[in-house]
């Protein structure tokens, strides 16, 4: 079994729990105490929240990096390859790490089943055990009380935002949404809030714990001035301000909230080198910039509402000369009617296309989905042929943007970066 290739281990993963979601920490701290993972560093911060906690890992793991830490890092869902969500100091481990791992964990699991989610939560901390990283950066992939990374104790937790997105497991508002997420607080721990707009839950929940909690616009400020940023926050029980600093590949709230975290976590560090550093500190998907025959084309993993708000005023400060058109699938548990309207006012017409896999649906209907079914395109095809017969009706000044689930964001991908020229 120790032979198997990656993906046949990712099979077997897909196979061993009756149920790909079961939200529950017994099963995988189970299995953790007998790998002996816990904890998978000196240090871990934590990240949850509805949207921007990649942007966020990514840049606390390059501040990390460049303070001269030795950093694991978990990201999901992963947008090309598996490796993706496992990351040593920046780069995606590799297949044979990943296959020892979870051969480790096959080994150590006995009769207790795990779901495909809880095996690479696992494996990533195996795989960081073993290069004995000094701190990880650990993305939530669902909520947070119940979310296999929540088996690990954080030296500093963050919630990036709260949205309204996986009703069905988190609940229906804003509340009991962060009340889940909240789960990732420890006592006494330390957590950064990035967004102004906070539910009464997560604090509730940290009065009740008495854990620091540190709010954008109330106890950290971030502002972009000048084609550089300055903060103003908390370092250790002191002030930190700072201006002149180098703006950031991510969203300037993502990069505020990591840079507060890094001051709790690396107090008196000198901040503007690191963030200087960490300046290019990105993921894919995430207001990419592409161009396809000289036509500007953003790709984004906006999936809700709350993303979409975000993704309509970014493009809202990217201003086009000309008209934005919007190409999107959705999947089926997503509220298309809400992302839609979130970017009304940024989009001048829609396309829609079909998505793939067991909660993918035809670009038909997602379109009825948002209310759009009379007043859209909609392809069924490759996006090579939407974007060639967008291209014939396009003038001069005009973008495109690509949104709506990870399977539309990798397929665009893949085209915008000519690794398919034909049929998808």
């Amino acid at each position: 079994m120790t032979q198997r290739m990656l993906a046949d281990w990712l099979a077997h993963a897909e196979r061993v729990h009756p149920v790909g979601i079961d939200m529950g920490l017994t099963r995988v701290r189970r299995v953790a105490d007998r790998l002996g993972v816990l904890p998978p560093a000196r240090r871990s911060a934590v990240i949850a929240g509805t949207n921007g906690k990649g942007s966020t890992c990514v840049y606390l793991e390059a501040l990390l990096l460049a303070a001269g830490r030795t950093v694991g890092t978990t990201l999901s869902p992963h947008l090309n390859r598996f490796n993706e969500r496992v990351r040593v100091n920046g780069v995606p481990v590799s297949d044979g790490e990943l296959c020892d791992a979870f051969a480790a964990i096959e080994a150590a699991r006995g009769e207790t089943t795990l779901t495909y989610f809880e095996f690479g939560v696992l494996a990533a901390l195996v795989v960081f055990r073993r290069a004995n990283v000094d701190a990880t950066v650990l993305e939530v992939g669902l909520g947070g009380r119940l979310d296999a990374v929540n088996i690990v104790d954080g030296a500093v937790t963050i919630i990036t935002s709260i949205g309204i997105d996986h009703v069905g497991y988190l609940g229906p508002d804003r509340e009991s949404i962060g009340a889940e997420k909240a789960g990732i607080l420890r006592a006494g721990v330390p957590c950064v809030y990035g967004e102004s707009s906070i539910p009464s839950s997560i604090v509730h929940a940290a009065q009740k714990l008495n854990a620091p909690l540190l709010r954008s616009d109330v106890d950290f400020h971030v502002r972009a001035t000048n084609g550089h940023w300055s903060f103003d926050g908390c370092c250790g029980s002191v002030r930190a301000s700072f201006d002149g600093l180098t703006l950031p590949s991510v969203a300037l709230s993502n990069a505020g909230a990591a840079l507060q975290a890094f001051l709790l976590l690396e107090p008196g560090d000198s901040v503007q080198d690191r963030v200087a550093a960490s300046a290019h500190a990105r993921l894919p998907g995430r207001f990419e910039r592409f161009e396809y025959r000289g036509v500007p084309v953003i790709v984004d993993v906006a999936h809700n509402p709350h993303g979409a708000a975000f993704l309509s005023e970014q493009l809202a400060a990217a201003r086009c000369e000309g008209r934005t058109i919007a190409v999107a699938g959705f999947l089926q548990d997503k509220d298309a009617a809400g992302i839609v309207a979130a970017l009304d006012s940024a989009v001048d017409e829609w396309t829609f296309v079909g998505t793939r896999g067991s909660r993918g649906q035809t670009a038909t209907r997602s379109a009825g989905k948002a209310g759009m079914a009379n007043r859209a395109g909609m392809s069924e095809g490759d996006l090579v042929g939407v974007f060639d017969g967008l291209l014939e009706r396009l003038s001069a000044g005009d973008r495109v943007v690509v949104l709506g689930c990870f399977d539309v964001a990798q397929r665009a991908r893949a085209v915008l970066r000519g690794e398919v020229v034909g049929s998808d």
